[in-house]
């Protein structure tokens, strides 16, 4: 019997063999995709491939949007923050790249999308362009005072 700690949980645990990790399944699960998220990270092919995952009808792939990355020199169209890839179980990093549509409601095509952080997309929403920096103005004008 070989005693460990845990992986996950930290957790003391007790096993028969030596190269167990993890106290349980559950705990196995967890560590299988916190080790696939640091293998991804800053990764942007695979970034993009599961970004695209989700999108259906589209004529975007992965390597057109690291050219749009490159184009947008690694910066959020809207408020130029340097975006990153990075992914961790559970929660969301407001500098990673999102497709923001730039007419809301439209496809996710190269003509429609522009690259941004999650913040701005988050706080865009539906909103146009140009609605949305008008109230961006605003909040800083505001801001200022």
């Amino acid at each position: 019997m070989f005693t460990r700690i845990c992986n996950v949980c930290k957790e003391k645990f007790t096993t028969v063999h030596p190269n167990y990790l993890c106290c349980s399944p559950k705990c196995s699960k967890i560590n299988k995709v916190n080790k696939r998220y640091r293998r991804e990270n800053g990764d942007w092919l695979i970034y993009f491939k599961h970004l695209l995952s989700k999108k259906k009808d589209t004529d975007l792939t992965p390597e057109k949007l690291i050219r749009k990355l490159k184009k947008q020199k690694y910066r959020c169209a809207l408020s130029g923050v340097r975006m990153l890839c990075v992914r961790s179980r559970g929660k969301i990093n407001l500098y990673n790249a999102s497709l923001d549509r730039i007419k809301a409601g439209g496809k996710y095509t190269s003509r429609n999308i522009q690259l941004v952080c999650r913040a701005v997309n988050s706080f865009r929403g539906a909103t146009p362009v140009r609605e949305y920096l008008k109230w961006c103005r605003r909040v800083a004008r505001n801001h200022v005072k």
